[in-house]
């Protein structure tokens, strides 16, 4: 073999071993598998926090409106007495 020809067989190894050294391998594509399932299941969580807390939030202004209505219903009874 000529130079010219070991030196591009030699760079298109290296290319190769680079290559394999940066593939992933199924046991990586499994456990990133594990990991995206758990960050899900977490942003699941925390989506249904946030619409139980919105929910709350509803809950607490209908009340807040009810209680607010009744006082000034009390307020307007004792200035007319």
């Amino acid at each position: 073999m000529s130079k010219e020809l070991n030196q591009k067989v030699d760079k298109l190894l290296i290319e190769l071993l680079d290559v394999k050294e940066n593939m992933a391998t199924k046991k990586d594509i499994k456990k990133f598998d594990k990991r995206m399932d758990e960050v899900l299941a977490n942003t699941d969580g925390l989506a249904k926090k946030v619409e139980n807390t919105q929910d709350e939030q509803t809950a607490n202004i209908s009340a807040h409106d009810r209680f607010e209505k009744r006082i000034t219903n009390l307020e307007s009874s004792q200035v007319a007495v």
